[in-house]
């Protein structure tokens, strides 16, 4: 039995030994849990009225096309412009021969020169007749006669006049002239060939100022502020242009037309006006349209404070100096800031670092406190 008890006194110093070293490693793990974790911690602020910015696909329209045609019939004889440039109301297209009309007018002009000339003749022969009828010098049928005679010869002067007014727009029919400003097209008959009245001879495009086209879908109403159906309260509202992704077009456009129905998309169509004095857009350009909604109260959140768990978006708020889990439902992002639909209340605080270093119920130490985002 002696034999039995001879290692007993070192079995006791083994299981000393295993209890200290257990206590020691159980000792730094205790502290760790009182350690106080620094974080800035951002307050959250009363209701904030903003106004979101949305992109759509848009188009860009020529206000008018003009087509330029010929009004006489003739032989087309000069062109006057090059094809694909840009030219002003009034500028001369083309000439059609103008031999033919410029004798017509001068027929037409004689014959207003002979119809005056009779007119003037019978107004004195009936002064002299009308004066001779009442000193009873010429019966009441030959006065008559005369009479008869000047209403004609008024008529045939107005006939004449007409005649040389045509006459006159026939003449300057054959400088065919721009009716609009605009981008002028490909020429659709070449000289020397024969035209008639209503003969296309090419287009004019307008492209100052252009429309631009787009569309509002029906989910971005509540978005924009326009949940009460007000769709006519975005006329004369302002958007703008990107004509590529970073590249925003330097004059503003303005809504001029607002669709009364959505369409079979269940989208709002409008229409703005858009001016182009250095023809920088075109006809039929793909943009993005730019447009702002009403001003809507908001609560907001630094995006930064924001993570993602199993059950969905979280944040950590402060309380007690611990971390507190949050839940949270965030809509759109607004710049640094998401909106917070529910989960925080405003005055609450809510931690933007040291995130991947928290668990629920740790210590907190509050270095800074933000009142708004940066």
């Amino acid at each position: 039995m002696v034999k039995n008890f001879r290692f007993l006194p070192l079995f006791l110093s083994i299981l000393i030994l295993f209890a200290s070293c257990k206590t020691q490693s159980k000792t730094p793990k205790s502290q760790s849990q009182l350690r106080e974790i620094p974080v800035t911690v951002y307050r959250i602020q009363n209701a904030t009225s903003i106004s979101f910015e949305m992109l759509y696909p848009g188009k860009t329209k020529s206000l008018s096309e003009v087509k330029v045609v010929s009004r006489i019939t003739g032989i087309l004889k000069k062109r006057f412009f090059k094809e694909g440039a840009y030219v002003k109301k009034g500028d001369l297209l083309y000439l059609i021969e103008r031999e033919p009309y410029l004798a017509q007018y001068e027929f037409a002009k004689a014959q207003v020169e002979k119809a005056q000339a009779d007119l003037e003749r019978l107004e004195k022969e009936w002064k002299r007749v009308s004066e001779a009828f009442k000193a009873k010098l010429v019966s009441e049928s030959e006065r008559d006669k005369i009479f008869s005679e000047l209403q004609t010869a008024k008529a045939h002067l107005k006939e004449a006049k007409a005649n040389l007014t045509q006459a006159e727009l026939n003449l300057s029919y054959t400088e065919v002239r721009a009716e609009a400003s605009g981008i002028i097209g490909k020429r659709e008959i070449d000289e020397g060939n024969l035209v008639t009245p209503g003969t296309v001879l090419t287009t004019i495009t307008q492209t100052n100022p252009l429309y631009v086209e787009f569309s509002i879908p029906e989910r971005d109403f509540e978005i924009l502020g326009l949940s009460k159906g007000n769709f006519l309260k975005l006329k004369q509202k302002k958007i703008t242009l990107y004509l590529s992704e970073r590249t925003p077009y330097e004059l503003k456009g303005t809504i001029d037309f607002v669709d009364s129905k959505l369409d079979e998309t269940s989208s709002l169509k409008l229409r703005a006006i858009v001016p182009n004095p250095k023809r920088e857009l075109l006809p039929n350009n793909f943009v993005r349209v730019e447009i702002s909604g009403f001003p809507k109260k908001v609560l907001l959140l630094p995006q930064k404070a924001v993570m993602q768990g199993p059950q969905g978006s979280f944040v950590y708020v402060v309380e007690d100096g611990k971390a507190k889990v949050k839940p949270i439902k965030i809509g759109l992002p607004y710049k640094e800031y998401y909106v917070v639909e529910e989960g925080v209340n405003p005055g609450e605080l809510v931690v933007l670092d040291n995130l991947m270093k928290l668990r629920p119920d740790m210590l907190l130490k509050i270095e800074k406190i933000i009142e708004e985002a940066k």
